[in-house]
């Protein structure tokens, strides 16, 4: 039995558990559309674990590798407390001072009493993805795609909590052994000489800030479990992950070990180490032609990339094979016939209409 710590009070009109007109930026038909609700319903859910006593997943660096712990935060950590206030697709304006330009906004923004507290991206992510539907259940896993802001957010993060002068002064020591072999970052060849300096100045320097215990939860990832690649919910369906932002940066060292090409996770590193000297030795950096521009031979839309195959590494727990959370509570969280807002031919929509019809059907 769950032990809940609150009861959402009923409504009139469509909506979803714990976000209301008073505490968010979107409410009443804002919930439920396009680029809306794959942050809406992940939010519904993290406020329900929240008030029920679940804490999340926690994905962090840890003695240079990533890993899970069970216990490092709770929900109230990575979303606030009662009397936080969310603010979807913003910019997080703590940061605009160390950005040449205009900061993007990003998925969620935490505040409390008018001050932002931290920002969230959000990724509501499917398991099994097209890449291990087809492997043995114990493997399934998501895909997993970063956007150039959200790496640039991960940094901005873990700049942010470099205040500590000795830590802060290591860690850009760390930096500057790779910062300082680059003239051209926008060289090719100049990247792929100099990559395993590059490689090697970002590990050291984020094992660095996790020793000093600085990482932050950055990235939400809730998770929805479907009965191989149909439409239908599995009974053991949901759960969130939280990444710290330390551990965003390393996904781009760990995948960046091809010395003869700069891939997607190549240019990150580079932007990384590049930014965030930048950012602690100079006080800002140059937002739009690092994380924007720096392309080395790449489509600048996003980051990266990872299948199913490799987020694996990194996601292996039991609550990714068996979720805490029933797909049955999907009744506690869209509320007053909310699933009648949603668009089926958005497929984690499909899924969710064609559960909550099917319930409604068994029960007349």
């Amino acid at each position: 039995m769950l032990a809940q710590r609150s009861v959402m009070p009923s409504t009139d009109s469509p909506s979803l558990y714990g976000i209301t007109e008073e505490n968010s930026t979107r409410y009443g038909a804002s919930l439920w559309g396009k680029n809306q609700f794959n942050s809406t319903f992940p939010l519904a859910l993290c406020l329900y674990m929240r008030d029920h006593g679940l804490a999340p997943v926690a994905v962090i660096e840890q003695d240079g590798i990533i890993t899970t712990d069970n216990g490092l935060w709770q929900m109230g950590d990575v979303i606030g407390e009662s009397d936080s206030r969310y603010l979807f697709e913003t910019a997080f304006s703590p940061y605009a001072a160390c950005v040449r330009g205009v900061v993007d906004k990003i998925d969620l923004v935490v505040s409390l009493g008018g001050e932002p507290l931290h920002p969230l991206e959000v990724k509501l992510t499917v398991v099994p993805d097209i890449a291990t539907a087809s492997v043995a259940e114990d493997l399934w896993s998501p895909e997993m795609v970063m956007r150039p802001v959200s790496s640039a957010y991960a940094m901005m993060s873990v700049a942010a909590n470099l205040t500590d002068g000795l830590t802060r002064q290591s860690v850009m020591t760390s930096l500057r052994t790779g910062y300082n072999r680059i003239s051209d970052w926008g060289n090719t060849v100049e990247i792929i000489q100099n990559a395993e300096y590059l490689r090697s100045a970002l590990d050291k320097a984020l094992q660095m800030v996790a020793a000093s215990r600085l990482q932050r939860p950055f990235l939400l990832q809730p998770l929805w479990r479907t009965v191989g690649q149909s439409f239908e919910l599995a009974d053991n369906c949901f759960d969130v992950f939280v990444w710290s932002d330390v551990a965003v940066m390393r996904l781009s060292v760990d995948q960046s070990d091809d010395a003869t090409t700069v891939s997607r996770s190549m240019r990150e590193v580079a932007r990384h180490v590049r930014a965030l000297y930048e950012v602690l030795s100079q006080g800002d950096y140059n937002y739009e032609g690092i994380y924007k521009g720096m392309a080395l031979d790449n489509q600048t839309d996003k980051a990266y990339a990872l299948s199913g195959r490799k987020s694996i590494r990194y996601l292996a727990h039991p609550y990714l094979r068996q979720p805490r959370l029933p797909r049955s509570i999907l009744s506690s969280l869209i509320l007053e016939g909310g699933e009648r807002e949603l668009k089926p031919e958005r497929r984690f929509d499909a899924a969710v209409v064609a559960y909550m019809i099917q319930q409604a059907g068994s029960h007349s």
